[in-house]
Order: structure tokens, then C-alpha cells, then sequence
């Protein structure tokens, strides 16, 4: 699919790859799947090292976007040093998918040249070397050299580091998780819009992937004939997913209950069961288009506009290599038609006319004044 994120963005092909696939993972390290309570998924894992450099280390293992950040994206392809390494951040409290991007930065940063090992305590960070990547996590958590400037992301970073701004690869100040835009159109769309910055919880891009959820309007036709490098159905599917996803977040359940057959009449019927509510799905989607449009109204007031709604240069480049070869989105249109959609303004702005449609209406007068 081109899906992974490779060398800092940088490339679509690695051959070493199935090093830190799920299935040397399972070979080498995994001892049991793991669940919550009662869950049918079980999509957890426990591992344990008994021999080499990382010997002792068992517990919760990496899962595919630690394998990715740290590991893909940093060339790392040893599986038990990038399992040190989610020990290490478990540990700390730290985010992999952060850390992972924040290191690939530092590194690329490094063989440019814009820092040096003066800077690292004396550490050569190089791709692929588990003892640098591990030593620059606890420069990293312990605010020591550079690791102060990196603690605190890659976008305060490139500030700090003169000349690094095009290898910081984040939206909104947040590192982006470990699915390439590129390969995704509505995943590129909703990168762009969520509030937090580059966020994949929103799933849209899981559509693009072959999911069926009927009762959204995603029956098995529909999703059978999307292409997932046309921007056609994207911000509709970007927008309903945002929403849906929305009511997730609120009620916290688990989105992989999505992938055990758990249907959006499901939970109206929880919710009945629970509290007393008798609504429809309709409502249910309401709710959380409700939920959305505080959030960006929230974001407003703090500045964020249009030229937010962005993707760094480097995820609107495209690759020459990979699944998704010669692909990148042109995220204007997509923005117009999205914008048009959620019933904000060409600038962002979620427009009076939908927030009192939302029951917002102290909110679309606290917006007037920034439409």
C-alpha cells in the first residue's frame, strides 16, 4: 500500500522490513495475546527477552506503530531493540509515535549536519543504530544536551535548530502517526482537519482500507468501488467518521470494537439500556458532530484557521518508490468541499446558521466575531 512511513518520510521501500514484522515479532518475542477485560480482540501482546543485550525485559510488547516509528522510521530493523526501546517509553510515559518521529528528526538533523556530537553528549546518531536511539530516549526524558530541545517536539525543535524546519514532520506541533497520507486521500483530509494535529484515530482511512459499515452509508458497493488515491466521497467519509468517531472518544470504547462487528445501532441501544435515552442513530451522529464543532470552535478562538488545515511539504511530495508511487494529495478542493460540508466558512470557521442547528448558539455567537 505504501502505507508505512520510512527514513523520515524520506522513502516507500525498505528491504529489511519483515525484521520488525508482526510475524518475527511473534517468532522471537511473543509469548500470549492480551486483552481488557472480556474484550474478543485481544489485540495486546506479551512478550518476554530471555537472552542478549535486552535480556529480562517482559511485559505489554510494541505494537505496529511503535514498530513503525521507532523502527521503520528511524531504519531500525532489530525487533528486540525496538521492544527496549516501547520498555523504555512505557516506563518513562513517554509516546512512541512522538518519540519515534521527534528521533528520525534528530537524526536526519545530525547527518545534515545541523548538529552534531557536541550536541548528543558525544552520541553518533546514525540510522538504524539501536545504541544511539536508545541513548538519545533518555537524553530525550531526562532534558540533557539536545535532548532538552527535542523534549519538546519537533515543531519547538526546528525552531531551535536553524535550518531543520522541512524534516520536522508534524501538523499542528503533533508528530504524525505511522500511516502515510500519500497513500490515503481522506486519510490526508483528516490529518489536515483534526484538532489535535495528526491524529489517524478518526479512522477514515479504514474505509479507504475495505471496512464496511452499512448503517453510515458504507455498504460493500460503495467501499468496493472507492479508490483511495481519488479525492471522490473523501471529505463525506472524513466528515462522518469524525463524528462517529467522536461518540467513541466520549463514551470510551474501544475503536477496534468497530472490527469485532459492533455496529453504530449497537451502541443507541447501550445508551438506551444505560441511561434512558431513546434516541435514534441520526441523534447518535449529531452528538457527535456536536462534540467536533465545539472542538474547532475551541481551536478558533486559539487561532487555528485554514492555513492550519495543512500537511508539511514532505507528505505532499510524492514518493518515487512504493505502493504509493508518484501519489500526494491536493488538499484545496478536498478543504472547499469539506468546509462546504461541516458548515464552516472558506477559512475554517464553523458558520452561525450550523452551530445553532447544533443547539451551539452560545458558541456561534462567541464565533461571529472570527467569521
Amino acid at each position: 500500500f505504501g502505507d508505512i512511513p520510512i527514513k523520515n518520510w524520506t522513502k516507500g521501500v525498505w528491504d529489511e522490513i519483515e525484521k520488525i514484522s508482526g510475524e518475527e515479532m511473534a517468532k522471537r518475542i511473543v509469548k500470549k495475546a492480551i486483552a481488557c477485560y472480556n474484550c474478543p480482540i485481544a489485540c495486546g501482546r506479551y512478550i518476554e527477552i530471555t537472552s542478549g543485550p535486552y535480556a529480562g525485559i517482559k511485559g505489554h510488547g510494541p505494537e505496529y506503530e511503535t514498530c513503525a516509528s521507532i523502527g521503520a522510521l528511524c531504519l531500525l530493523s532489530d525487533i528486540e531493540a525496538i521492544a527496549k526501546a516501547n520498555d523504555m517509553c512505557t516506563r518513562y510515559g513517554v509516546d512512541t509515535i512522538s518519540i519515534g518521529g521527534i528521533i528520525a528528526f534528530a537524526i536526519e538533523c545530525f547527518e545534515k549536519g545541523l548538529i552534531t556530537e557536541r550536541d548528543t553528549e558525544g552520541i553518533k546518531l546514525e540510522w538504524g543504530s539501536a545504541e544511539a536511539i536508545l541513548k538519545l530516549i533518555e537524553l530525550i526524558v531526562e532534558g540533557r544536551g539536545i535532548g532538552r530541545i527535542l523534549s519538546q517536539g519537533v515543531a519547538r525543535a526546528s525552531k531551535a535548530i536553524k535550518g531543520s524546519e522541512e524534516y520536522a514532520i508534524h501538523v499542528k506541533g503533533l508528530e504524525v502517526p505511522m500511516h502515510d497520507p500519500r497513500a490515503w486521500t481522506g486519510l490526508a483530509l483528516q490529518y489536515a482537519t483534526m484538532p489535535r494535529g495528526a491524529c489517524h484515530l478518526a479512522l477514515a482511512y479504514t474505509i479507504e482500507r475495505g471496512i464496511v459499515i452499512p448503517e453510515l452509508g458504507f455498504t460493500e458497493d460503495f467501499v468496493r468501488k472507492l479508490d483511495r488515491f481519488s479525492p471522490e466521497h473523501k471529505p463525506q467519509i472524513v466528515k462522518t467518521m469524525q463524528d462517529y468517531m467522536g461518540v467513541f472518544d466520549s463514551l470510551v470504547i474501544c475503536k477496534f470494537s468497530m472490527f469485532a462487528g459492533v455496529k453504530p445501532s449497537d451502541i443507541v441501544r447501550a445508551l438506551k439500556y444505560t441511561t434512558g435515552w431513546d434516541i435514534t442513530l441520526s441523534q447518535l451522529l449529531e452528538i457527535g458532530e456536536r462534540i467536533f464543532n465545539i472542538k474547532r470552535a475551541f481551536n478558533v478562538k486559539c487561532g487555528i484557521r485554514r492555513k492550519d488545515d495543512t500537511l508539511p511539504k514532505r507528505l505532499l511530495t510524492p514518493l518515487s518508490e512504493g505502493g504509493a508511487k508518484g501519489h500526494a494529495v491536493r488538499l484545496e478542493p478536498l478543504l472547499d468541499e469539506y468546509y462546504r460540508i461541516r458548515g464552516w466558512s472558506s477559512n475554517g470557521v464553523p458558520l452561525r446558521e450550523k452551530l445553532e442547528e447544533l443547539g451551539l448558539s452560545e458558541v456561534a455567537r462567541d464565533m461571529e466575531k472570527y467569521s
